[in-house]
């Protein structure tokens, strides 16, 4: 799982985890959406404007309908629950695959073709939100 802010040359990149409610590609990038939505809550202030742009158009929708099957409800209700308490006006926008090459590197564990891409940028391993659950 990857994703990063290209306005500060700054990627994070997690292994996938286990013991999660739902196994699918589509809650992994649903997980790694909300993890960058945490993590860019945890450096801001009340009040401000959040986009976060993605290749999948399942994430997309769930993060502007709020609905989601069984299993995924926790995930959501977290961000739901981050995004009530900053205040923050948020939207998770679609973007095309290929113009989506860093955030694919990161989550594959390619660090060094996402470095080929942008090679001023900085890499850090990031603990998906999931990996808290029942601790």
């Amino acid at each position: 799982m990857g994703f990063w802010y290209p306005s500060l040359h700054l990627g994070f990149q997690s292994n996938l985890p286990v013991h999660l409610p739902v196994s699918d590609i589509f809650f992994f990038e649903a997980l790694c959406v909300a993890s960058a939505i945490h993590d860019a809550l945890s450096h801001s202030l009340p009040g401000h404007h959040l986009a976060v742009f993605t290749d999948s158009l399942d994430t997309v929708s769930i993060f502007s309908s709020l609905s989601v099957e069984t299993g995924y409800n926790q995930l959501l209700m977290f961000v739901v629950d981050l995004i009530l308490a900053m205040e923050v006006n948020f939207q998770v926008f679609h973007i095309a695959g290929d113009r989506n090459i860093v955030a694919d590197h990161l989550s594959h564990n390619k660090a060094r073709e996402a470095l080929i891409c942008i090679p001023q940028l900085q890499i850090l391993p990031f603990e998906p939100l999931g990996m808290r659950w029942g601790k």
